[in-house]
């Protein structure tokens, strides 16, 4: 901070750039064995700025229905042609990936890796399949699993977006591409152009965190053993709700009242967990977010707490 200063006090466009920036984009670049990289202030920003690249061209997106808000938006302001096709059914969206058969219209695909409400992850060899044959641009939300390497590579992936607020544990955004691609969303990407660059000490925060992705596997390692140990907890409770193989879990309720009461026992004893309503989701849902500074034993005492709260007693 003494060499750089405290704030770089304008866009990048403007002066708000810096070395620091360049670096850590072609760090993470080369990580992810990407040719370009371009941090944003969020991964909000990240989805609405590549998204506005394609506005007033001849191009057709084709949206999972469970997306992110941020993905939606990023179709929705930029004006584009939209088809949405129903969660993972990959078969409806070969079916209208088939039925476009205008050679001049470019059909765009956008998945999340990992859908964050209920931790389902999607089928990213299936995509690249139905990319490869039908010409179409593919577009990954890697937002909750950018650190946890669940995808095993990226080929095939024209271009990936991820928020750093998750295993990265930091603030901003990436997207990842091409280096045509990254040229055109910093001449037209809004939300890039017209945002303050990120404090010098955040992307310093970025850049260590970025060491611990890389080395930390230990941590990695961890974190599936207990999302697995959850998951047979789980099943002893809800046998007939389906479990999630990432570190996102969540339970369905069958109403608000009970979503609510779970909620409530649970925070009064110290347990944080989301608790999520329409229109977030269609079913009332706890969510929980499992990290490696948890351990067996609490998930011991959240489901200790919830097996209470099924019997009428929530008092310890």
């Amino acid at each position: 901070m003494k060499t750089y200063s405290i704030n770089l006090s304008s866009s990048r466009l403007v002066s708000g750039n810096s070395v620091i920036y360049d670096d850590l984009e072609q760090d993470i670049s080369n990580y992810l064995n990407f040719e370009a990289c371009l941090i944003c202030n969020s991964g909000y920003d990240a989805n609405l700025a590549l998204f506005y690249i394609f506005k007033n061209e001849n191009v057709i997106v084709f949206s999972d229905e469970k997306n992110h808000a941020s993905i939606i938006d990023g179709i929705k302001l930029s004006g584009l042609q939209k088809v949405i096709y129903p969660h993972l059914d990959y078969e409806d969206l070969e079916e209208h990936l088939a039925w476009d058969t205008h050679e001049d219209v470019q059909k765009v695909i956008v998945s999340d890796s990992v859908f964050s409400t209920s931790g389902k992850t999607v089928d990213i060899k299936k995509l690249v399949n139905l990319k490869q044959r039908y010409n179409a641009i593919l577009i990954i939300d890697a937002s909750h699993s950018l650190g946890l390497n669940m995808i095993e590579n990226h080929d095939g992936i024209d271009i990936l977006t991820a928020s750093l607020s998750k295993a990265w544990g930091a603030h901003g955004g990436v997207i990842l591409s091409s280096k045509d691609i990254r040229d055109l969303i910093i001449n037209q990407g809004r939300s890039l152009i017209y945002s303050s660059s990120l404090p010098i000490h955040n992307l310093y925060f970025i850049k260590e965190s970025l060491q611990h992705v890389i080395e930390d596997e230990y941590r990695r390692e961890k974190l599936n053993t207990l999302s697995e140990y959850f998951n047979r907890k789980f099943k002893v409770l809800f046998p007939n709700q389906s479990t999630s193989g990432t570190p996102i879990k969540n339970i369905a309720c069958d109403s608000l009242a009970t979503g609510r009461k779970r909620y409530e026992m649970l925070y009064d004893h110290g347990i944080f967990v989301s608790y999520l309503r329409h229109p977030t989701v269609t079913q009332p849902t706890l969510r929980i977010s499992l990290s490696y500074f948890h351990e067996a034993g609490d998930v011991d005492r959240l489901f200790n707490f919830i097996n209470q709260c099924e019997l009428g007693d929530s008092h310890v």
